[in-house]
């Protein structure tokens, strides 16, 4: 396998020969450019694995290079690294707005240049190959699916080509759950030693500016651990052998339990839980009921404003219970309401917000299973109601 290729743009020759030396003994092929527009020719020629990126740069900075190659489609994916200045702090997030991927202070640090550089070529090189087998089960999808209309339509002569084609995608669609599965433990762990070094940094860093910046990250992370957590439980959920633990469940224990999992927001929202009778009792797998109520309330904090309020009340009768959760964000566009519970669509189209759609549609999924059902409404005076209606046990 040839050794990835490094690009390093710096007007300096002497940070260009420090950096090459280094990265050259550890075993990259290197490609050296002293200033933006040969950057950015020469990427457009080479297609390197990693660019490292001087900012301050005459005639073309580093934030300009790397606008220009994130806007290209052929160079769009390159990661790239910022050479800059210790305690330029809104420069590097100038960076990050750009689209790089990461930061290297200047004057470099042998042993972090070379962990940084090797940190994201395997993102890169990890990226690339799970492009390629969900670009691989994506054709295979498509083959089967091709299949099976063509044997559909010639139904009474080929009924055992069709029973096999059905087995065959049944087959394909359990290796893709599994691969699934897989991912989501790949990526926790990993995620989980981030979560960990950066409460070491929260405890270890007195200024209250980078103290800031360690909090979003913090809470960047924590998104990304939920939304594979949310992954694989709608993994879980769709498959045919699941078992579904059906018993008497609070609703106010329910609440509660979801209600844990935000009490520290990144924003500043207010939760109002309004009296929730304590014998409100659900026929329902507790573990889902209580991630399906989590989904909800995360959907209505998303799309909160800073300093929103949302509200959660419960109430019911003989044979009914409504749990209702409301916000007083900017509510759903009508083509949004359309494809509310459709997988992998926009979850607020023509706002500024946006998501894989993956939440509430595994919500919808967990709902049919007990044989409730979810209503999703704009208020009059702004924000939306989520409404979710319940057997009695």
């Amino acid at each position: 396998m040839t050794n990835p290729e490094i690009l390093i743009v710096d007007d300096i020759p002497g940070n260009l020969n420090f950096v090459s030396d280094i990265l050259y003994n550890e075993g990259f092929r290197i490609i050296v450019a002293t200033n933006g527009q040969d950057a950015i020719d020469i990427t457009r020629e080479k297609h390197p694995d990693l660019i490292l990126l001087d900012v301050a740069m005459p005639l073309m900075d580093g934030y300009e290079v790397c606008r220009i190659l994130k806007e290209d489609d052929s160079t769009r994916e390159i990661p790239i690294i910022f050479l800059t200045a210790k305690g330029e702090n809104e420069d590097i997030l100038k960076g990050f707005e750009a689209g790089a991927v990461d930061y290297i202070s200047k004057p470099f640090n042998t042993s972090e240049l070379v962990s940084r550089v090797n940190t994201h070529i395997e993102l890169r090189r990890q990226s690339d190959e799970l492009k390629h087998l969900n670009q691989i089960l994506e054709e295979k999808v498509i083959e089967r699916t091709v299949q099976l209309q063509t044997l559909n339509d010639n139904l009474t002569i080929a009924n055992k080509n069709l029973s096999k084609a059905y087995k065959e995608l049944s087959n394909l669609d359990k290796a893709k759950n599994e691969f699934i599965r897989h991912i989501n433990h790949e990526l926790r762990t990993p995620l989980q030693g981030i979560h960990g070094f950066v409460r070491i940094l929260s405890e270890i860093v007195e200024n209250p500016e980078e103290k800031e910046y360690i909090r979003s990250i913090d809470f960047l992370v924590k998104r990304l651990v939920k939304l594979s957590e949310l992954s694989l439980l709608f993994t879980e959920v769709r498959t045919e052998n699941y078992q579904l633990r059906q018993e008497r469940v609070s609703l106010s224990d329910c609440i509660n339990e979801a209600l844990q999992n935000f009490e520290k927001q990144e924003r500043d929202i207010q939760i109002k839980v309004g009296p929730v009778p304590e014998d409100l009792f659900i026929l329902a797998d507790k573990k889902l009921i209580c991630a399906c109520i989590g989904i909800v309330l995360d959907n209505a904090i998303k799309f909160s404003p800073d300093n929103g309020i949302v509200e959660i009340r419960a109430s019911g009768d003989n044979s009914r219970i409504r749990l209702e959760v409301a916000d007083n964000g900017p509510g759903y566009s009508e083509k949004a309401r359309e494809h509310l519970f459709d997988l992998l669509s926009a979850d607020n189209i023509d706002e500024e917000f946006y998501g894989f759609g993956i939440g509430l549609a595994t919500a919808k999924i967990i709902l049919d299973l007990m044989d409730a059902s979810i209503e999703i409404q704009n208020k009059t005076k702004g924000g939306a109601l989520t409404r979710l209606v319940f057997s009695t046990a």
